[in-house]
């Protein structure tokens, strides 16, 4: 009579203590999304990662093999485990103070907004590109400060009209007073 009952708590003993796992990402398959990881002894089968958005809006962060994640179980059945989330550790700190969101990528690129300072920076990495491209209309405007923009290289403009203060100064644009010869034209028609 104690036996059945003895094997029945080893068996809650060992579902209770599977339910919740800190491991490693063992491996990783981008294509199904799906990860290994390795917790002690125990290697688990292919995963899901829970993310922000899985639906018609959708976000997607892949893990990295090394990664420490944490693995919740449903009735500490590791076979239907899913990953919830990682764990920051010394060597792959999190920001150092509490007002910024911080995204760096491996190659050293680092994406950052600290809300105190009401700023937000890209960091591209040497070597690195950005490119924004919008369907429709832009508008860039700062209304405490200056605009600067800093290139050691070519800055192209390609468009059917430039203006400045409402002015065309694109290459369509006409002077007045102007008169052949030496003399200065006058102001942007």
């Amino acid at each position: 009579m104690l036996e059945p009952r003895n094997k029945h708590l080893t068996d809650l003993e060992r579902r209770v203590s599977n339910t919740v796992l800190v491991g490693k990402v063992s491996q990783v398959d981008h294509a199904k999304a799906r990860y290994r990881v390795k917790a002690g002894n125990f290697e688990s089968d292919w995963l899901p990662f829970t993310s922000a958005r899985a639906g018609n809006t959708r976000t997607y962060d892949s893990l990295d093999v090394d990664e420490q994640v944490v693995m919740v179980s449903p009735s500490g059945d590791p076979s239907q485990a899913v990953i919830v989330g990682s764990i920051a550790t010394q060597a792959k700190q999190a920001a150092d103070k509490g007002n910024i969101h911080r995204t760096v990528y491996p190659d050293g690129t680092v994406v950052e907004y600290d809300d105190e300072a009401k700023a937000y920076k890209m960091d591209v990495a040497e070597g690195g590109s950005f490119a924004l491209n919008i369907g429709g209309g832009v508008s860039i405007k700062a209304t405490g400060g200056d605009i600067k923009i800093k290139a050691p290289g070519a800055f192209d403009i390609e468009s059917a009209e430039l203006t400045h203060n409402g002015k065309n100064i694109s290459e369509s644009h006409k002077h007045t007073g102007v008169e052949p010869g030496g003399g200065i034209t006058g102001p942007v028609a």
